[in-house]
């Protein structure tokens, strides 16, 4: 009987002894994938993050590089802005227009069926108009716009004969802002006013010509731009017809 007793409880102790290490182990297994996994987990956090700020400063350098291109785009856009305006009011001042026009178009035309060139200036050269004319005056005025319309905005040719005056488009500055003196760059109206009170009207781009007809007298004027807010009128006058 004491044999028996002695077997089975140390058959216990052993099956005891082994589940506890078993549970150990297997306590010790799941801790260390524990610590294992916390350690992964922890790199990859550390990793992604380091990812994260490398991608946060490219995208940063992108957006900057962006900007700048952005705002040397919008320079170079303002430049070709500028020049085209240039280039239009250059284009309306030399393209020929009116009665010079038409004989630009006769001259091409003449020159295309096989009129020699030199022949083609001779004539031109010998055609004139003999005609009684008084020296040629050049005189000034102040152009009103709508914030200026004050003294010597106007001047007479001929003891008052003819009366020149108009009209321009207000400066707008940097700000976008409108000034008192006239845009150069804008059309203008110029009247031509004569003594009887019978008023002529020309519009467009400075310089103009203008022929006015009073009586037996042909007065001639060429108003260009001057020094700011002026315009200078050029002007003579010839027997008629």
């Amino acid at each position: 009987m004491s044999y028996g007793l002695y077997d089975y409880d140390r058959r216990y102790r052993r099956r005891f002894w082994s589940r506890l290490a078993k549970t150990l182990l297997a306590l010790v297994l799941v801790s260390a994938l524990a610590a294992f996994s916390y350690q992964l987990g922890v790199e990859q956090l550390k990793s992604r993050e380091v990812s994260l700020m490398a991608e946060i400063e490219a995208l940063t350098t992108a957006q900057q590089q962006a900007e700048q291109r952005i705002a040397e785009l919008r320079q170079v856009a303002q430049t070709a802005q500028v020049r085209a305006n240039e280039l239009e009011v250059l284009y309306q001042r030399n393209v020929p227009s009116g009665e010079l026009a038409k004989l630009v178009e006769l001259a091409a035309r003449r020159l295309s069926e096989g009129v020699d060139p030199a022949r083609l200036a001779f004539v031109l050269e010998q055609t004139a108009n003999v005609r009684s004319c008084t020296a040629r005056e050049t005189r000034r005025f102040v152009l009103p716009t709508p914030l200026y319309r004050g003294a010597n905005t106007s001047v007479a040719f001929a003891d008052g004969a003819v009366t020149v005056t108009g009209e321009g488009e207000a400066f707008r500055n940097a700000e976008g802002n409108r000034e008192a003196w006239f845009d150069p760059t804008q059309p203008v109206t110029l009247r031509f006013v004569q003594a009887g009170g019978e008023t002529s009207e020309t519009k467009g781009l400075l310089p103009i010509q203008k022929s006015v007809v009073v009586g037996d007298r042909e007065f001639r004027f060429t108003v260009s731009p001057g020094a700011r807010s002026f315009v200078e009128v050029s002007g003579d006058n010839c027997r008629f017809p």
